[in-house]
C-alpha cells in the first residue's frame, strides 16, 4: 500500500532541515550487512503502522531513517500522496464498511497531533468490506482503493467528503490488496492474494471495467503465493512486488522483478526472485520505489527493508542493502521535493501558459445552460461548461485543478474542473461542500487560496469578516480563524511571500493586514488605502470588489462598481506602492469614461471582478453580459479606453485563470 505515482513532500530543503532538528533524535535502530550504519539514502519516508500498540501511528522519517515526528491517524491502511502533501489514507480499523481520512500537509503537523476537523476530512466508503492499498490518479483527481473481502477496486473523487459515494466499483476475479497506476497509460497493475499480477488497460477511459485484461503470474513463486506489496517504473517498464506467501510464517515471504510488465502475460519468470532466511521477508505487506531503490514494510518481522539497485541485483537469498526496526510497517511513502508554483492570484509575471478562462453565471441565461464555463483565453469561443446547482459566486482554483465556489451560504469544492468536467454536474461521488452553522458563512462572496498554507481565505459580507479555512475541510467545518470587519467585503488577495493580506471593502477602500498568518488581524487592519486622484479621494459611490495585487511591482488593480443600481458607472484603478500605502492615496491608472451614464468606450458597468496573467487583465462585467480583457493594465493611459477583447456572457460573476500546470501529477 504505497504513495503510487511517488506523492510529494511540502517543504524547501531549508524548511526541512529546521523541521528535522527542531524533531530531535528519536531513531530506529538502523543495521546493514556486517554493521555500522548505512550512508544516508536521501529521501524521507512516511510509514503507517498497524499492530503492537501502534495502531493510526504515523511516523515521518528522515533521510537517515530516523523517526523526526509522530501523527495519530485514525486510519490504519495505505497511504498516498498528493501534490500538495495531503495524505490519503484507508481506514478498516472500524470493520466493515471501510473509509478513507484526508489529512491537510501532515509533515507541516506539530509532533504527536491527531485528526483536527478544521484540517481535515473523511470519506465513508459505505458497501466496501476491507480497503487495504492506494493509488491517487492525480491529473483525473481520483483514489483508488483496492477492497479486500469484497472483491473490487473502489474508485473516488480525491475531493469528495462526508456525503461520498463511490464513483466506480470495478469487480475484481480475486482480491486485491494492493495497487499501482500508470496514469501516462491508464493502467492499473492490481497485486491479488491469489499469487497474480491484474494488469488492466485503458482503465479510466474504458469505464473502469476489469475486461480486457490480463494475469501475470511468476513462476518463481511457492504455494502458497499472495502478493501484497506493488510498484511500477514506467522508464524502464519494471514492475516490482512482494509476496507474504503464508500470512502466518514469519519467514517465507519474496520479492519479485518483473520485466516489460505492461505487456507480460501469464505465467512469467521475474528477472530476478529474492527469498531465503537472510533476507527477512516474511511478511513485506508493502513496497515502495524510489529509482532503482525498493523499500518494504516486513511487517511481521517489525522492519523496514531497503534493498537498493533491487532490478540488476542478484537473485537468490539476499540480504537487504539496510534493515530499520519499525513496528508492524503496513505501508510507505515517499516525501519528495515539492515542485512550488504561483497561486493563480500570485501570477506577476509573463511566461505562465494559460488554457483557459473560467466564468461563472450568477443566473446563466437559461436555467437548463452551465453556470461556469471555461472560454479559451483569446475570448472567442466556449471550450467546455459545468453546472454546479447553486447559487453561484466566485471561483478559484487550487493547483490540483480542484475549484473553490462560493454560494449563497458555502463553498463548494469541485473536484479538477480546471483540467476536466464537461458537460458534468457537481455530485457526491467527486466533489464536496464546506457548509453549515459551525463555518459561520452568511454571505461568502470573494476568496483567495494559499496553497502554501493549506488555507482557502473567504471574505463574508453578510457578517462582516475574512473566514480563513482549512483547504481539506469538509462539511460543517469550523474556520480556523476570523478576521473581523467594520466594513463589508467583497474580494480579497493574500501575498504569501511578504504574509499580507488585501482585503476590497465596500465603501470604496482596502484593508491592509500585515503579518498575517500570525497576527490573524486581531487588532484591526493596519493600514486603510483611500484610492484617489489629484490627492481627492473619488466621490461616492464608491463600491471596491475585485482586487488583484501585483507582488513584482507593488501594484493594486482594483474594480469598483460605484452604485450596484447603476449599470453604467463602473471603473479600473493601478495604484502603486502597495505594501506601504495608506490613506488618500493617489492612482496610477484610472480607466472611467468620466460620465456615471454612460459606459463609453471603456463598456464597464459593474466590474465584479478581475483576474490578471501579469500582463493583462480579465474583467467580469455583470451589468453589461460580457468579459473583457484590457491589454498591458500596468502600462495603460487609462481615461475612456476600450478594451482590447471581450466576450458576450450571461450575467458574469466572477472571472479566475487556468493555468497549464493545475492538475498536474508529481514528479
Amino acid at each position: 500500500m504505497n504513495a503510487k505515482g511517488k506523492g510529494l513532500g511540502w517543504m524547501t530543503p531549508l524548511a526541512m532541515a529546521v523541521a528535522l532538528a527542531a524533531c530531535g533524535g528519536n531513531s530506529d535502530s538502523r543495521r546493514a550487512p556486517g554493521g555500522g550504519d548505512a550512508a544516508p539514502r536521501g529521501t524521507p519516508l512516511l510509514v503507517m503502522h498497524n499492530g503492537g500498540g501502534m495502531v493510526g501511528q504515523v511516523d515521518r522519517l528522515d533521510a537517515n531513517l530516523n523517526v523526526v515526528s509522530t501523527f495519530a491517524a485514525d486510519a490504519n491502511e495505505g497511504i498516498a500522496l498528493d501534490l500538495l502533501g495531503n495524505l490519503y489514507a484507508a481506514n478498516d480499523s472500524g470493520g466493515a464498511p471501510s473509509s478513507l481520512q484526508v489529512l491537510d500537509r501532515i509533515a507541516t503537523r506539530a509532533d504527536g497531533a491527531s485528526p483536527d476537523a478544521s484540517l481535515d476530512r473523511g470519506i465513508p466508503a459505505d458497501g466496501s468490506m476491507t480497503l487495504k492499498g492506494i493509488a491517487i490518479a492525480h491529473r483525473a483527481g481520483l483514489v483508488m482503493a483496492a477492497n479486500v473481502g469484497g472483491n473490487s477496486l473502489e474508485v473516488f473523487g480525491t475531493a469528495t467528503g462526508e456525503n461520498a459515494v463511490p464513483l466506480a466499483s470495478t469487480a475484481l476475479p480475486a482480491n486485491a490488496w494492493d495497487l499501482v497506476y500508470d496514469e501516462d497509460a491508464d493502467r492499473v497493475f492490481l497485486a491479488l492474494t491469489n499469487g497474480t499480477v491484474l494488469v488492466i488497460d485503458d482503465y479510466v477511459a474504458g469505464g473502469f471495467m476489469a475486461t480486457p485484461s490480463r494475469t501475470i503470474t511468476p513462476d518463481s513463486a511457492g504455494t502458497p503465493s499472495n502478493i501484497h506489496g506493488i510498484d511500477y517504473r514506467a522508464a524502464t517498464d519494471t514492475l516490482v512486488i512482494t509476496d507474504v506467501g503464508d500470512a502466518a510464517s514469519a519467514d517465507d515471504g519474496a520479492l519479485y522483478v518483473i520485466e516489460n510488465a505492461s505487456t507480460a502475460s501469464g505465467s512469467v519468470t521475474p528477472a530476478r526472485t529474492v527469498a531465503g532466511p537472510a533476507t527477512r521477508l516474511g511478511n513485506p505487506v508493502d513496497l515502495v520505489l524510489d529509482g532503482t531503490t525498493a523499500y518494504i514494510a516486513e511487517k511481521s518481522n517489525d522492519a523496514v527493508l531497503v534493498y537498493r539497485n533491487v532490478f540488476s541485483g542478484a537473485s537468490g537469498n539476499v540480504a537487504p542493502s539496510l534493515a530499520v526496526d519499525s513496528v508492524k510497517p503496513e505501508s510507505l511513502a515517499l516525501i519528495l521535493e515539492r515542485d512550488e508554483r504561483a497561486g493563480l492570484s500570485d501570477i506577476d509575471s509573463t511566461g505562465v501558459t494559460f488554457t483557459g478562462v473560467a466564468v461563472t453565471s450568477n443566473p446563466p441565461a437559461l436555467p437548463d445552460d452551465p453556470d461556469v464555463v471555461i472560454l479559451d483565453t483569446g475570448l472567442t469561443s466556449e471550450l467546455r461548461g459545468f453546472s454546479t446547482g447553486q447559487d453561484r459566486e466566485s471561483l478559484a482554483f487550487n493547483q490540483m485543478g480542484d475549484a473553490y465556489l462560493t454560494f449563497d451560504t458555502g463553498l463548494a469544492v469541485l473536484n479538477r474542473l480546471a483540467t476536466d468536467r464537461d458537460g458534468d454536474t457537481a455530485n457526491d461521488s467527486r466533489d464536496r461542500a464546506i457548509q453549515g452553522a459551525s463555518t459561520g458563512l452568511v454571505a461568502p462572496k470573494g476568496f483567495d487560496v494559499a496553497d502554501g498554507r493549506g488555507w482557502v481565505l473567504v471574505t463574508d459580507q453578510g457578517d462582516p469578516a475574512v473566514r480563513v479555512f482549512g483547504a481539506q475541510a469538509g462539511g460543517d467545518a469550523e474556520p480556523l480563524f476570523v478576521t473581523d470587519l467594520t466594513v463589508a467585503p467583497w474580494d480579497l488577495d493574500y501575498d504569501p511571500a511578504a504574509d499580507r493580506l488585501y482585503v476590497a471593502l465596500t465603501d470604496g477602500t482596502v484593508a491592509v493586514f500585515d503579518n498575517y498568518s500570525s497576527e490573524r488581524g486581531a487588532s484591526g487592519a493596519d493600514r486603510i488605502i483611500t484610492p484617489a486622484e489629484g490627492g481627492v479621494a473619488f466621490a461616492a459611490p464608491t463600491n471596491l470588489h475585485g482586487i488583484v495585487h501585483v507582488a513584482a511591482t507593488n501594484q493594486l488593480i482594483l474594480s469598483d462598481v460605484g452604485s450596484g443600481a447603476n449599470p453604467t458607472d463602473g471603473k479600473l484603478y493601478v495604484l502603486n506602492g502597495a505594501s506601504t500605502a495608506a490613506g488618500i492615496t493617489n492612482v496610477a491608472v484610472r480607466i472611467d469614461n468620466g460620465d456615471n451614464n454612460s459606459v463609453g468606450n471603456t463598456m464597464l458597468g459593474n466590474p465584479v471582478d478581475i483576474a490578471f496573467d501579469g500582463e493583462h487583465l480579465y474583467v467580469a462585467e455583470k451589468s453589461q453580459g460580457k468579459v473583457l480583457r484590457f491589454d498591458n493594465i500596468l502600462d495603460s493611459a487609462g481615461g475612456d479606453i476600450a478594451p482590447s477583447l471581450s466576450y458576450d456572457q450571461a450575467s458574469p460573476e466572477s472571472v479566475s485563470l487556468i493555468a497549464d500546470y493545475l492538475g498536474r501529477a508529481p514528479e
